[in-house]
């Protein structure tokens, strides 16, 4: 058979979404975001779509969506109604900073653990939300190749406990953790906001910025980061922020200056 023949095999993009038994309004709903949202947009960029009850392999079926979600080049989650199922498989998408597109049903609200991800919102009854969704979907699909390293919370918890673990901080990726802190503070200000200002809350984010301060200043004392590295992270922060690098930028120089 000649080359001319043969036509490139689609990729599968793996589609998390709460499904519902047959008739439901959940599967309705489903269905349609599918078929209608979904599926044209992945199939015009060489994907396709499989959702979790189309998998028709024999075997556990638990095994089966899990691979797909480790090994797939693509991940769309519908997080419409919160579904466990759907968070738990996100949330292993999440931990592995592989490609993924969240959206919802228009009139939900995200819950804070993931408010701070760019999430697609659709009324799936409105065409013209079904149209703003699919343009949307596209673009976010098209500038994954494009996209700095994906960054989650999942992902930067991980990295920390990796971190904790180890004895030579360069080993385990210190540059990229360095690179990615302003996002770290991003995110634990989002989760100060979205779980508001009363005493628990406050106490806590004041924890997590302090474990983190903490953190890299056990590394900047061991010279493990580097003034160029901290230099990075000037312009754009708060002033508070600032003046904090600024200090660890003199510390690791007066080590530096100590050594010599």
């Amino acid at each position: 058979m000649g080359e001319g023949n043969h036509q490139a095999t689609p990729r599968e993009c793996f589609v998390i979404a709460p499904i519902g038994p047959d008739g439901s309004e959940t599967r309705r709903r489903s269905d349609q975001i599918l078929n209608f949202v979904i599926r044209p947009v992945v199939a015009e960029r060489g994907y396709v779509a499989v959702r979790g009850d189309e998998i028709e392999r024999a075997g556990l079926i638990t095994s089966q969506v899990l691979d797909r979600i480790i090994q797939n080049d693509l991940v769309i989650a519908d997080l419409t109604d919160q579904n466990a199922n759907v968070f738990y498989e996100l949330a292993v998408r999440h931990a592995l900073r592989k490609p993924f597109v969240q959206l919802m049903a228009k009139d939900q609200q995200l819950p804070f653990d993931v408010q701070g991800m760019r999430t697609i919102l659709v009324d799936h009854t409105d065409l013209d939300s079904v149209h703003a969704a699919k343009e949307q979907l596209g673009r976010a699909i098209d500038a994954i190749g494009s996209e700095a390293d994906i960054v989650t919370p999942m992902s930067v918890a991980l990295t920390l406990q990796e971190l904790r673990g180890s004895s030579s901080p360069r080993e385990t990726g210190l540059s990229q953790i360095i690179e990615t802190l302003p996002q770290m503070m991003d995110i634990l200000q989002d989760l100060h906001r979205h779980l508001g200002m009363g005493g628990s809350a406050a106490a806590s984010d004041d924890d997590d910025h302090r474990r983190l301060r903490t953190l890299v200043e056990s590394l900047a004392a061991r010279g493990g980061v580097t003034e160029e590295e901290l230099g990075g992270l000037l312009g754009g922060g708060s002033s508070k922020f600032e003046r904090w690098v600024e200090h660890l930028i003199q510390r690791v120089g007066g080590n530096n200056h100590r050594r010599v």
